[in-house]
């Protein structure tokens, strides 16, 4: 085989396993981290070291309810799903979120999004036409992705996971992993449980 050939077959081998990877055919085969290290789940699903955790900073806004929701005393772990009407992605995730917010219940986790950069309106309808039963705060001009520091998110959707002990545990960039909703919302209880089983 001349190098030619050979430099050919290992780049077709690296995307055939690349496109295994982002189409989930790992399965629950996500590369082991040593202790200390970066656990990435997916390539856009990160869960962060122990001692790389840090607190949740503090917020509290109204939710689309009017309620008063403070996320200082909302009942850990949880996720917090950043969203926008206006996000293709965040539509492409929704149902999937939905399905995981009710799995996830059981366990005793909730999840709650945070409307950022939106209109109130639209983002009302938003939750109307996808029937989102957790609630969502409207922070329009994103104070708490602000105050989130390394863990701020560029632009929606973007998911944490956030342990018992009210620390980032897990980051999910863009839309979570899957492509239909029964998997995305296997994925996403799945980044949950090595989030938060330490």
């Amino acid at each position: 085989m001349t190098r030619r050939n050979a430099a050919i077959l290992a780049g077709v081998v690296a995307v055939v396993a690349a496109l295994v990877v982002l189409a989930g055919g790992g399965g629950d085969q996500a590369p082991q981290a040593s202790p200390g290290q970066v656990q990435a789940v997916a390539p856009n699903v990160v869960v962060v070291p122990e001692d790389e955790r840090v607190p949740l900073p503090a917020y509290a806004g109204e939710t689309f309810d009017g309620d008063r929701l403070d996320l200082a005393a909302f009942p850990k772990p949880m996720v917090l799903n950043f969203w926008a009407s206006w996000c293709g992605p965040c539509r492409a995730e929704q149902e999937g979120l939905e399905l995981a917010s009710r799995r996830l219940a059981g366990r005793g986790v909730r999840v709650v999004g945070v409307n950022v950069r939106d209109d109130r309106g639209a983002a009302t309808s938003y939750l109307e036409e996808f029937g989102v039963s957790y609630p969502s705060v409207f922070d329009r001009p994103a104070v708490l992705a602000a105050r989130l520091g390394r863990f701020a998110p560029d632009f929606p959707p973007y998911t944490l996971v956030v342990d018992g002990r009210g620390r980032v545990a897990a980051r999910v960039f863009g839309v979570l992993p899957g492509g239909r909703p029964e998997a995305q919302a296997e994925v996403l209880a799945g980044v949950v449980e090595r989030a938060t089983s330490s």
